[in-house]
């Protein structure tokens, strides 16, 4: 599992000449957490967390409206832990190989939430 110490190592990871979206460059936490959601929504994902889905809804404003650089400030300590222990789950998930148990988990996933499996 990645472990992560800072919000810019995420960010390293997801965008910013990462694996993810080498060409982006996130400048606000608010990016990098729409990012790392999306990742999460990904049915690779999906299939095996969903513990993402409130994030950004958990965070306060004054702390997605932040630029990465900013964001040492000790009433973001809660905040900053929050989406590193998020990322230290979905991205390694999004990296994985899928075996053909779980591509048949994705699929029954994709069932149940009522998606056309055909897309």
């Amino acid at each position: 599992m990645k472990k992560f110490e800072s919000l810019e190592d995420v960010a390293q990871v997801l965008g910013n000449g990462g694996p993810f979206s080498p060409d982006t460059e996130y400048q606000t936490v608010e990016e990098l957490v729409d990012a790392l959601v999306d990742l999460g929504n990904t049915h690779k994902v999906f299939a095996r967390h969903d513990d993402h889905l409130g994030l950004k809804n958990e965070l306060p404003d004054e702390f997605l409206q932040s630029q990465l650089s900013e964001t040492e400030r000790p009433g973001f300590k809660a905040a900053i832990e929050a989406v590193i222990e998020q990322a230290e789950i979905i991205i390694p998930l999004s990296e994985r190989q899928l075996s053909e148990d779980d591509l048949e988990e994705i699929r029954e996933d994709r069932l149940y939430r009522g998606e056309d499996i055909d897309d």
